[in-house]
């Protein structure tokens, strides 16, 4: 959510939007992770 909300993306729903979300998700939790 935090990282979500610093990036503040802002865009039609579609796929880039999706895949943008699940690709900052991904990094985001693998960072905190280390």
């Amino acid at each position: 959510y935090f990282a979500g909300e610093i990036l503040d993306l802002d865009g039609p729903s579609g796929g880039y939007n999706l895949q943008e979300c699940w690709s900052t998700g991904y990094l985001a939790g693998e960072s905190a992770a280390k």
